[in-house]
């Protein structure tokens, strides 16, 4: 490797094929085939409604290049937000790596990103401790909110949620089928005896798929803006289809929503998100959305989630984040609590007047809605 020969350059469109093999080579999962890479990139790049409008744009990304071969790139997706009658464009980090032999490098990446112009926020979602280190070197902070990183859950199906986790302990698999079918008798039994799962009429939550997303969306939009100010990623019908949109995110997902007089007053959308390799089935609510946080409201959509995982033959309920008044909510239905290994986003506020508002945990409205977590 020659550093002197390394050039940093913004990314084009045309960039799209190399990074993503370069990227698939580092590890990460990328689309597969020509077509399928293109429609990845229009739709983080172009069909973006971050990318829509007049003015000025953020940038793509950034290409880490050698003697004309690609070794490192950084993916920028723009997504849209509003704090209070204020519009706020954050730049998500996603999408990146440098080849081994230019990891030193990763700091010109990193520098790119963080001096970037045209945006008012800056949002990382990880789950490896080195992006955390990297990321609070140029400034960026965890969010807010000291329970982030804690999910909650309930098993649904003992024995498929035992055999997963002993299979993530890598335990024999002997033990595993032993175990699993005793503790998971055990562990039905538990759960059936204390009544541990989510409690509201599930009845009143209707299920629909993404194509379903009309105006109403618009309307409950509207007046959860109008509530209080919060950090708030852009929840209008047309962001919506654009975020779980994608070929396969789309076919997972599928919306709760509970209406009152026919009008839209709150929904879930939960994902389809297994682990094949422990054999977990699970099923997530990626997003919370009520108006007025009402309480009955919740209950209802989290009932149905839990009759969902049931249907879809799924192990385990998770639930992420969500703002405090809702997650004391979800915390009443008794779910148990684990840890992630790691912190799992970050933030730094490009604009004077978020600098001192999001050091405030009453400011953030956040759930895996944020950032990438739930794009692919």
């Amino acid at each position: 490797m020659n550093e002197q020969t390394s050039q940093l350059r913004e990314a084009t469109f045309d960039d799209a094929q190399e990074a993503t093999k370069l990227l698939r080579n580092l590890g990460l999962i990328m689309p597969m085939g020509e077509a399928a890479i293109d429609a990845h990139w229009r739709r983080l790049w172009i069909d973006n409604p971050a990318m829509k409008g007049d003015g000025d744009k953020p940038l793509l990304g950034w290409v880490l290049e050698d003697q004309g071969k690609m070794v490192g790139f950084f993916g920028n997706i723009p997504l849209l937000y509003s704090y209070g009658e204020r519009q706020v464009i954050v730049a998500d980090a996603s999408q990146w790596g440098v080849e081994k032999d230019y990891r030193g490098q990763t700091s010109r990446l990193a520098e790119a990103y963080f001096s970037q112009a045209h945006v008012d926020l800056l949002l990382v979602t990880t789950g490896i401790k080195p992006t955390g280190r990297l990321f609070e070197q140029y400034g960026a902070h965890p969010i807010p909110q000291p329970d982030y990183d804690q999910v909650l859950y309930w098993p649904v199906d003992g024995g498929g949620f035992l055999r997963a986790t002993l299979r993530k302990k890598n335990a024999p698999a002997t033990l595993v089928s032993l175990l699993g079918g005793i503790g998971g008798l055990l562990i039905d039994s538990v759960m059936a005896i204390s009544r541990r799962r989510p409690k509201g009429e599930a009845s009143s939550v209707e299920v629909i798929g993404i194509d379903d997303i009309d105006d109403s969306f618009d309307h409950l939009w509207q007046t959860k803006q109008s509530e209080a100010a919060k950090l708030l990623a852009c929840r209008s019908a047309a962001c919506l289809r654009w975020h779980f949109g994608a070929k396969g995110m789309a076919e997972r997902s599928q919306i709760l929503v509970y209406r009152q007089d026919g009008a839209l007053t709150g929904y879930a959308v939960v994902v389809q998100e297994d682990a094949p390799n422990i054999g977990l089935k699970r099923l997530k609510i990626v997003d919370f959305f009520i108006a007025g946080d009402n309480e009955q409201v919740l209950e209802a959509l989290l009932a149905k989630a839990y009759q969902l995982v049931r249907q879809t033959g799924c192990h385990v309920l998770e639930v992420i984040g969500l703002p405090v008044l809702l997650r004391t909510q979800v915390l009443r239905h008794r779910p148990f609590v684990r840890r992630m290994p790691t912190w799992p986003l970050y933030y730094k506020a490009c604009d004077d007047y978020l600098t001192g508002v999001l050091d405030l945990e009453a400011a953030w409205y956040v759930t895996p809605y944020d950032g990438d977590t739930s794009l692919f």
